[in-house]
């Protein structure tokens, strides 16, 4: 019987006193478990993207090894594994540098703008760039770029920022 009563009990989140699987609220301390858990969610960080840029991401670069003949993909290459795009639910990490590394990092709750841009060499190769504006003095624009499916990257980025802002109880001052 005592199995049973465990197999069907958890304990509380906050308070861990023991209560049953299926409460929406725990009786002990009256914390609502469903808000709880969107709250301890929220705090944890996922990855929503992490690696290099394309090798090619506009047909200009296209036409630039064609005309080299392959010697400027070697150069884009190079280019593309010398930076490296960690983005998370909290924040962005820009590795940049092949033998010696310097590490970018902000957090998603500074960043206060998001521009897409979609110049035609990059819209006929399938890519786009976003710049990003922060409040942060040491990094105040983030430029990614070489990134499929940015436009809907960015929709995350900007979701995830006002979430940050909302975790963080953080408001901003918009100056006229």
């Amino acid at each position: 019987m005592d199995e049973q009563l465990n197999e069907q009990s958890m304990p509380c989140p906050v308070c861990r006193e023991t209560i049953k699987v299926g409460a929406l609220k725990c009786r002990f301390c009256n914390s609502n478990l469903r808000t709880t858990a969107a709250e301890q969610e929220a705090e944890t960080e996922r990855v929503l993207f992490s690696g290099h840029p394309a090798i090619i991401y506009s047909a200009w670069q296209w036409l630039a090894v064609i005309g080299t003949v392959g010697i400027a993909f070697f150069y884009y290459w190079l280019a593309s594994i010398s930076v490296t795009y960690q983005i998370t639910t909290q924040r962005i990490k820009i590795e940049h540098g092949i033998l010696s590394k310097l590490l970018e990092s902000v957090e998603l709750f500074t960043i206060e703008h998001f521009d897409v841009y979609k110049p035609l060499g990059m819209r006929l190769a399938g890519y786009s760039s976003i710049r990003l504006r922060s409040t942060d003095a040491s990094l105040p624009i983030i430029s990614i770029y070489g990134v499929a499916d940015l436009e809907n990257l960015a929709d995350s980025l900007r979701e995830c920022s006002l979430r940050e802002r909302t975790r963080r109880k953080i408001t901003s001052i918009i100056q006229a």
